[in-house]
């Protein structure tokens, strides 16, 4: 008796690629924590090897020590979708495969594929529709490698931009799974040299002509917020000290981002479909640490909203800790001295910024001899190894709260995290749920030691 699929959904919703040159993608590998204080341990994990050629899929578990580079130049990251399916009188999800297809009276190849991606890096600036890259690669069940090439109506005759290529993977005995890989880019910048341009300045301003407007009344910005922070993209100065404005140089890079769909045709009843987001970003910095505020501070937040909601737990003491952690690894990463110093002199530095940027007084944001890295570093670990002292309760009396981004007093700026910037061009804070988990956290502090032993 055949069995009707009622729902599909791709997992993870979101997947995000980060481009490499080289044409073998990235093993995958752990992080693990051996020292409390430490730097975090990269593991080799299982993999998946996928035959471009088939899309057929075996496992392995890499040797250590990982190649993040080959002879090529970098390993891009190409993350896997599993589809997910509820048949009906079934109230689960479970992982889709042949064998659950089959239930069905269906094949792998009734599951087909779209994707739809784009780059709209030009247009976000210039407001054209001309100037978005994109491609929508139609629907296919095939295992073959597809190409996506980014078209624009203001590019050179036959001019595309390679955003990555996507591929439906071949079920097997062993791993009969519904699988798809997005591979993104190899991290191309065009227009660096004549022979790679592909932007027709004859057609667009992009290319030597674009300049940021001023407001938003006039052109092609006229009714749209301007992009923030401003004049962030590659160019020239030209006009005189009054009128000197950013021309732009005309640069454009592989990144995208778009959608997937997959839908399936049931013999009989009605079509289901699900869809997932996929994005590229460039290579890892530091592969083997974590940024003190991530794309999944933001979606927790979104998700569960700005304040932790009753009584905390050892889990959010837990995820406290890590939050600890993440930002004594990001001020290692850090020339806190460097961003900390009062000078004009060429660099970046949020000093510097405050007073370029905002007229602010010139000076130091911390005294000196404290604002080293090896000194940060230091605080930050005695914070994590005296947790249970109360070492917590510092660490939450210091941070920034979201509304205290642009006091540029001498205590505003010394505020958690320091000598880092939002995106706004003002200083960092953590989301307001990492903020409010710290601080109840810190105030169960007692009790959360004791639940923990």
């Amino acid at each position: 008796m055949r069995r009707e699929l009622i729902e599909l959904r791709i997992l993870p919703p979101l997947a995000i690629g980060r481009l490499g040159s080289s044409p073998d993608p990235m093993d995958n590998y752990d992080l693990v924590i051996r020292d409390p204080v430490g730097p975090r341990q990269i593991e080799p994990a299982e993999t998946l090897r996928v035959d471009r050629k088939t899309g057929s899929v075996s496992r392995f578990t890499p040797k250590a020590p990982l190649r993040f580079k080959d002879r090529h130049g970098v390993r891009p990251v190409a993350p896997f979708l599993e589809v997910w399916a509820r048949l009906k009188g079934e109230s689960k999800l479970r992982p889709l495969t042949v064998e659950l297809l089959r239930a069905a009276g269906l094949k792998p190849d009734s599951v087909s594929w779209r994707v739809q991606v784009a780059n709209l890096k030009i247009f976000r600036r210039t407001a054209v529709e001309a100037d978005k890259i994109a491609t929508d690669i139609r629907p296919f069940s095939d295992h073959k490698v597809h190409r996506l090439s980014g078209r624009c109506r203001n590019f050179l005759p036959r001019k595309t931009v390679s955003l990555g290529s996507v591929q439906y993977i071949l079920p097997s005995r062993t791993l009969p799974e519904i699988r798809f890989r997005f591979t993104p880019a190899g991290g191309k910048v065009y227009g660096l040299d004549p022979a790679d341009n592909v932007y027709d300045s004859s057609k667009g301003t992009w290319q030597g002509q674009y300049s940021e407007p001023q407001d938003n009344t006039q052109g092609p910005a006229k009714g749209r917020l301007l992009t923030q922070p401003f004049q962030t993209f590659a160019g020239e100065n030209k006009g005189g000290d009054k009128d000197s404005k950013l021309v732009s140089a005309g640069y454009i890079d592989d990144e995208c981002d778009g959608f997937v769909e997959v839908e399936i045709r049931n013999r009989t009843g009605p079509m289901v479909r699900a869809f997932a987001r996929i994005a590229s970003g460039p290579p890892a910095f530091a592969p083997d640490s974590m940024p003190v505020r991530t794309v999944g501070d933001e979606l927790e937040q979104a998700m569960f909203g700005p304040r932790v909601n009753g009584r905390v737990t050892v889990k959010e003491l837990r995820e406290v800790v890590e939050i600890v952690r993440r930002a004594m690894e990001t001020a290692c990463l850090m020339n806190a001295a460097q961003l900390n110093a009062g000078s004009l002199q060429p660099g970046s530095g949020m000093a510097r910024h405050d007073t370029k940027d905002w007229h602010r007084a010139l000076e130091p944001m911390f005294e000196p001899s404290v604002a080293e890295t090896v000194a940060i570093a230091s605080r930050h670990q005695r914070v994590l190894l005296g947790v249970e002292s109360g070492s917590l309760v510092w660490f939450a009396n210091a941070l920034r709260d979201f509304d205290q981004v642009a006091d540029l007093s001498t205590e505003g700026r010394r505020k958690m995290p320091g000598l880092m910037r939002g995106s706004d061009g003002m200083h960092l804070a953590l989301t307001r749920r990492q903020v409010d988990k710290i601080r109840k956290v810190a105030a169960a502090g007692v009790r959360l030691m004791s639940d923990r032993r």
